[in-house]
């Protein structure tokens, strides 16, 4: 439970830091937005905490995630529209490009990682 507290603590937070990104392009079947979510605190993202990708489709089909062209997931598709999360923890600090895609359809999220200092349920970022 308190991890959930603190997932969705840093979800506000990240939000209101604009991390919460839509891409600019027209999305037929990824949701409208792609949330990064995780690391406890409202300084950042940084290197060696986790986060999850949070992304919702608009068909049963699965997701890739991406960190600088490298796949770091991909979800199962299902009998359904669905909501589909995966965990990324990003290794180097510097400007780090999320691509999350469905199909022919894709959204990315260009943001900066610090370095990080995981405290367990919290992450400093440097």
């Amino acid at each position: 439970m308190r991890n959930l507290r603190n997932s969705v603590s840093a979800a506000i937070v990240l939000a209101g830091a604009g991390l919460v990104l839509s891409a600019p392009q027209a999305s037929a079947e990824i949701g409208a937005r792609v949330v990064i979510a995780g690391g406890g605190l409202s300084n950042g993202v940084g290197t060696g905490c986790a986060y999850e990708v949070v992304a919702t489709g608009a068909t049963g089909a699965g997701m890739n995630f991406y960190d600088n062209g490298a796949l770091f997931a991909a979800t199962q598709a299902s009998s359904a529209p669905k909501t589909h999360t995966a965990r990324w923890t990003p290794a180097t600090p510097g400007t780090h490009t999320i691509l999350v895609t469905q199909n022919d359809d894709s959204k990315t999220i260009v943001l900066t990682v610090g370095t990080g200092i995981n405290a367990g349920s919290s992450c400093l970022v440097l």
